[in-house]
C-alpha cells in the first residue's frame, strides 16, 4: 500500500495543506500502549497545518506515544517540539504559521520505521 497523503504545493505564494489519514498508519505496527490514541485518529483526515487543532493534537499524542514505545524518530519529535514551542510563543516558526512540515516528517519517519520492521 502506498502512503495516501495529499500535499498541495504553493498556491498564491503560500504553502497549503498536507493531509494525513489515520487509517494509513499500519495497524499491526501500533504499540499496545498507543492503541487508544490510535483509535482516536483512525477514521480521521488530519490537516497537518492546523497546529493546536483538536484532531492534530490527537495525532501528535499518538505519534509521541509511538516514539516512546518504538524508541525511534526522536530527532523528528524534537524538531516538532521546537517548532511547536516557537509557534505557541511567537505565532511563527522559521517564517511559517504552523508546524505541518515537522508533523508530517514525524509521521513519515514512524511509518517508514514500522514498514522496515515488518520487512525484517
Amino acid at each position: 500500500r502506498h502512503f495516501k497523503q495529499r500535499k498541495l504545493h504553493h498556491l498564491q505564494g503560500r504553502l497549503v495543506m498536507v493531509e494525513i489519514r489515520g487509517s494509513d498508519y499500519p495497524r499491526n505496527a501500533v504499540s499496545e500502549k498507543c492503541a487508544t490514541s490510535f483509535k482516536s485518529i483512525l477514521k480521521k483526515r488530519i490537516e497537518t497545518d492546523t497546529t493546536g487543532d483538536k484532531t492534530t493534537n490527537r495525532l501528535l499524542e499518538f505519534l509521541r506515544c509511538q516514539v516512546k514505545a518504538d524508541k525511534t524518530c526522536k530527532r523528528m519529535e524534537k524538531n516538532y517540539t521546537l517548532c511547536h514551542q516557537s509557534f505557541m510563543g511567537t505565532g511563527s516558526y522559521n517564517g511559517r504559521r504552523n508546524c505541518g512540515d515537522e508533523l508530517q516528517q514525524l509521521y513519515s519517519c514512524l511509518k517508514e520505521e514500522s514498514l522496515q520492521q515488518q520487512d525484517a
